[in-house]
C-alpha cells in the first residue's frame, strides 16, 4: 500500500510530496533507480517505452508512456546526485509543451520509517510560477498519485 500527500505552497514556484509506502527502504530505493522495475510504476503503471534510463550522478533519461487511449507522452531529464538509499536529485520536462524550457528540478529523500515502511519527501521546483501552476493544472497530481499506487502494487508483489 502506498499513500501521497500533495502539497502546492501559494505565491511559490515549488510542490511538496510525501509518499508513504509499505516496503524496505531498500527495495523502494530500487525502484527509483533500475530501469526494470522503474519501467513498471513510473508512467502510472502504463505500457512505456525507455529510450535511455543512466541512473547515477551525471547520467540522463529519456522515456515515453503510452496512455490508456493511445497517447503518447515523451519525459526527460538528468541525474544530478545519486545517493545510494538516500536522496535523489535531478530535472524533469514534459516534453510535450510548445516550448522547451519548462524544467523543474526535483530532490527526493528517502527515510526509513522501520524496516517495513518508507518515506519519500519530495520537493521539486519549477522554473516560475507559472510553470508550477501549468503541471497541477495539467492533472499532474493525480498522475503522480497513480503511479504511487503502481508502485505500491509493485512492491507488494515483491515483499
Amino acid at each position: 500500500m502506498a499513500h501521497l500527500k500533495v502539497t502546492v505552497p501559494e505565491n511559490s514556484q515549488n510542490i511538496l510530496g510525501t509518499v508513504t509506502i509499505n516496503a524496505p527502504l531498500e527495495k523502494v530505493f530500487e525502484a527509483y533507480t533500475k530501469e526494470e522495475l522503474f519501467a513498471n510504476w513510473w508512467c502510472r503503471g502504463n505500457p512505456m517505452k525507455v529510450y535511455h534510463f543512466d541512473c547515477k550522478d551525471g547520467g540522463c533519461w529519456h522515456i515515453a508512456e503510452r496512455s490508456e487511449d493511445g497517447d503518447e507522452y515523451e519525459f526527460t531529464g538528468c541525474f544530478h546526485e545519486v545517493a545510494k538509499d538516500e536522496r535523489i536529485v535531478q530535472t524533469f520536462e514534459f516534453l510535450g509543451m510548445s516550448e522547451r524550457g519548462h524544467v523543474m528540478l526535483e530532490k527526493a529523500e528517502f527515510i526509513a520509517i522501520n524496516e517495513h515502511t518508507t518515506e519519500i519527501r519530495t520537493h521539486s521546483t519549477a522554473m516560475s510560477q507559472e510553470d508550477r501552476d501549468g503541471m497541477i493544472a495539467s492533472g499532474m497530481e493525480s498522475g503522480w498519485r497513480q503511479s504511487v499506487e503502481a508502485l505500491g502494487k509493485l512492491l507488494e508483489l515483491d515483499n
